[in-house]
């Protein structure tokens, strides 16, 4: 189950991508239309792009590319510890040829409690077998940040670097700047970090990410070079271009979506750092056809075990203000509104 909806009549408060595009992304269809007349290969930008996001920076066509490749290489008959709730594409491709994945429910009184992962992490230890960590921060599907530095440093000094980390940073430009703790993978060995443009550039129809840190040479192997495409290439290359505008929008976006999740604090169940947020509805078929009757779709949660809830992806002020006020109606009498 994923975000999205076919009616574009209605508005979809189910993806969770920005809802603004930048400026410098303009030139963007132009250099697609030039570019689809001939392959496009990752390796041509990855020397600039390195100069940005890292010497071992490897691109990738979306964080999928590269838990595929983890799904078909290095989780061959490996412990994947998966703790939930998660992206639920995480469990499948963990599924492809570990030999065992761990579902460990971490989430307590609306906050992840890493002491459950700790304990699952040494129990495993103990049968001798190679042991990867996979989970999103910001958490998908609540939207709460967690520093982990600390916490992957310890693992990895008291089992003695055997067991590896591989986070998923999909939503980590909504989180604050200030809030936001830089992970290094040149001072932790065993960690991995995949990233991707979607979500903050508002392009989910583009698929281009890219991997740093411990597995990133084992990813630049597998991949695809030309995976990306010649939409995904030409938005690396206006990037690169633009960067100094590129690092404006993000601060920007995630100043305003501080302001956004503020208004809707009441509501959420979690204390979000991402542009999206949790409701609890009780019945989500109710919900949902009352949000529809008002043209609006929400994503489900069936799938992240968290059935009487719904994800909700802010968007503008002007539809943000039209999700208020459905909410504020639902939330007081629980009738049609």
């Amino acid at each position: 189950m994923h975000g999205g909806v076919r009616d574009e009549t209605l508005i979809d408060f189910s993806i969770s991508v920005n809802p603004f595009v930048p400026s410098f992304l303009k030139e963007l269809e132009k250099k697609v239309q030039r570019y689809v007349k001939r392959y496009n290969y990752a390796e041509w930008l990855e020397q600039d792009f390195r100069k940005f996001f890292g010497d071992d920076a490897v691109i990738v066509a979306g964080a999928t590319e590269a838990l595929h490749i983890f799904g078909w290489t290095v989780f061959k008959g490996a412990t994947v510890i998966i703790p939930r709730p998660a992206y639920s594409e995480y469990e499948r491709v963990a599924k492809f040829t570990a030999s065992k994945v761990l579902t460990p429910w971490i989430l307590e009184e609306g906050q992840l409690n890493l002491d459950i992962l700790r304990g699952v992490i040494y129990s495993e230890v103990l049968r001798g077998e190679k042991i990867f960590v996979l989970l999103g921060n910001p958490n998908n599907p609540t939207g709460i940040y967690k520093p982990l530095a600390l916490f992957i440093q310890h693992i990895a000094e008291e089992l003695d670097n055997q067991v590896e980390f591989i986070i998923d940073e999909a939503f980590i430009d909504f989180v604050p700047q200030l809030e936001r703790e830089e992970l290094s993978t040149s001072c932790l060995s065993n960690l991995t970090l995949v990233r991707t443009f979607t979500k903050i550039l508002g392009l989910p129809g583009i698929r281009v990410g890219y991997v740093t840190g411990s597995l990133s040479k084992l990813v630049e192997h597998y991949r695809m070079p030309w995976a990306i495409g010649a939409d995904g290439f030409a938005l690396i290359e206006q990037i690169l271009e633009n960067y100094e505008s590129f690092k404006t929008f993000l601060k920007e976006s995630a100043s305003f979506f501080e302001t956004q999740r503020a208004m809707f604090s009441k509501f959420a169940c979690f204390n979000s750092k991402t542009n999206y947020f949790v409701l609890s509805v009780g019945d989500v078929d109710k919900f949902l056809t009352e949000a529809h009757a008002k043209r609006m779709h929400f994503r489900r949660m069936e799938d992240f075990g968290l059935p009487e809830c719904v994800r909700v992806g802010l968007k503008d002020e002007v539809t943000n203000s039209k999700l208020m006020e459905f909410l504020e109606c639902y939330y007081s009498n629980r009738t049609l509104c």
